[in-house]
């Protein structure tokens, strides 16, 4: 059995660095199977009853472990990166198709699950499969909307500029340019914001996986993340923020339409009624359900 044994002065900085990748990375994966809890939480509250505030101890909660756990990260970015950078993991190819296949599912594959849910669920009458594609579109566009906002206000280089210079911000700079865009990651936003879309619903709609599907969520948003830093795209602690950013507004929009169920943008794309034309006619029409 191995033992954990104190850094020698020989390999101390490998050793630390070390020791900082598996602090990241318990961290980072860690937030899985802690978020599916609040999450499943948060939802058997809002059971009870649809009154309260949009926000409850739950987020406070997943926001201030957010905030906390990128502090933490932030003291070990540079020997997280680091850790990916080693010829060990850039060279195996496995790796990088995954990361690649993560990557896009983190940007465009967020728009097309969503879209492809609320159409399905519209096309084949299963409203509450189009309920998921439509909020998780919500979520995904208020989120991209803040964290665009603050990639701009930080301007923090990303990786491969200015080589491991984690600390580098520039107020504002990040509104021209791509390279100090890093902070925080918007696709651990988008993938996380999917992912507490589709675990909050299916506590509602589907409890008999509800015990699952939270995990399976978190656990693909959080493969996005760390392929953002395996990539080389972001630091561990621009991906954390990003995960946080993103299941608080999944987990807001959720709970915002649970207390307003009549809103104007269920009325006009969920309360309709699609009907296909018939045979030799071309053509869609729809009719929507008084206010």
């Amino acid at each position: 059995m191995r033992t954990l044994v104190p850094c020698t002065t020989s390999d101390f900085r490998r050793c630390v660095r070390a020791r900082q990748f598996i602090a990241g990375a318990l961290l980072i994966l860690g937030a899985s199977p802690v978020l599916a809890q609040e999450v499943r939480a948060d939802t058997a509250r809002a059971d009870s009853a649809l009154s309260g505030p949009l926000f409850t101890k739950s987020s406070a909660w997943i926001a201030g472990g957010a905030l906390a756990g990128t502090a933490a990260l932030m003291l070990a970015d540079r020997g997280i990166t680091e850790e990916f950078r080693d010829p060990g993991p850039q060279g195996s190819r496995a790796l990088r198709d995954a990361a690649s296949g993560f990557n896009w599912l983190g940007d465009q594959g967020t728009v097309v699950l969503s879209v492809a849910l609320y159409g399905s669920g519209r096309l084949f009458h299963q409203s509450s499969v189009a309920e998921i594609g439509l909020r998780s579109a919500e979520a995904i566009a208020i989120s991209a909307a803040a964290t665009y906002m603050l990639k701009g206000i930080a301007g923090r280089n990303r990786p491969y500029v200015n080589n491991l210079d984690s600390d580098h911000f520039g107020l504002g700079s990040g509104f021209g340019s791509g390279g100090h865009t890093s902070f925080p990651s918007g696709h651990s936003t988008a993938a996380f914001a999917l992912a507490s879309v589709v675990a909050s619903e299916s506590k509602i709609h589907w409890p008999h996986a509800a015990r699952y599907v939270p995990f399976v969520a978190y656990g693909t948003a959080t493969a996005v993340a760390v392929a953002r830093v395996y990539s080389d795209k972001h630091w561990a602690s621009d991906v954390f923020l990003g995960a946080g950013i993103g299941t608080l507004t999944g987990l807001g929009v959720v709970r915002y339409h649970r207390l307003h169920p009549d809103s104007r943008l269920d009325r006009w794309l969920l309360h309709t009624q699609i009907m296909l034309p018939g045979p030799g006619q071309v053509g869609v029409g729809w009719t929507m359900s008084a206010p």
